[in-house]
């Protein structure tokens, strides 16, 4: 049996009864940083063993976790925050199982604390449809990326770390004020106008903090107060 269990994004009360028992009862733990994840076991008082699985492990470590599940053991997977797979390599050995295993494994999921979902809970945005995106690429194809958030007919979400978020930010606004000059009238009436932009920072922890507003008023915000840019960011474009 292989578990993906979600964790919390911050508040470690933000995790299931469930989540808690499993995590005591299977042979291993499947950790993005295993030190992380210990603070939360020790909380709990779970000693399981914990083995480091992330986005740099190798095919040896993979191999490994297969031959585990071979032989019968069940496993948890966990990310340091929130759900694996989403933004985050648990996907990826997911495929792999699948892909040695077919139907003859279970893999099921423990549901919980999940950035996206607690950010636009808060939004005031309609949700009833929406586009995930995860972080933006650093270079190549950035200016790609912007373009479709703008571009998109619905309220985009997207992960932003503290060292790009006011870029992020004055990215968006510069390619939406180039859109807004251009000649080409279907261009102009595309674009979204950047006036309902939601900025949720640290979500669930103490300094948890929730702008909202335009985004100049997302920039001058962000840009007044060094402690405001520190942290993790979830930006919603509605």
């Amino acid at each position: 049996m292989l578990y993906i269990v979600a964790t919390p994004i911050g508040n470690l009360e933000d995790i299931s009864l469930r989540a808690l028992r499993i995590l005591g009862e299977v042979d291993f733990i499947l950790c993005e940083d295993t030190r992380n994840t210990r603070v939360l076991l020790d909380r709990y008082e779970i000693k399981t063993p914990t083995i480091s699985y992330h986005q740099h492990s190798d095919d040896i470590k993979t191999e490994q976790i297969i031959k585990f599940l071979e032989d019968g053991k069940d496993l948890a997977l966990v990310t340091d925050a929130g759900t694996p797979g989403i933004s985050d390599p648990g996907g990826l050995l997911v495929a792999k199982v699948l892909e040695r295993f077919g139907e003859d494994i279970k893999i099921e999921s423990v549901p919980g604390p999940s950035a996206v979902t607690a950010a636009l809970s808060i939004s005031g945005v309609p949700t009833d449809k929406f586009i995930f995106m995860g972080f933006p690429p650093h270079k190549k194809g950035r200016q790609t990326f912007l373009k479709r958030i703008l571009d998109s007919d619905y309220p985009v979400v997207v992960y932003e770390s503290k060292h790009r978020i006011l870029k992020f930010l004055q990215e968006l606004k510069t390619l939406k004020d180039s859109a807004s000059i251009s000649d080409d009238e279907d261009v102009k009436n595309k674009k979204k106008n950047l006036s309902s932009v939601v900025v949720c920072r640290e979500l669930s922890k103490m300094h948890e903090t929730v702008y909202r507003g335009t985004i100049d008023d997302m920039i001058a915000k962000i840009s007044a107060t060094p402690d405001d840019q520190k942290g993790e960011f979830v930006v919603i474009v509605g």
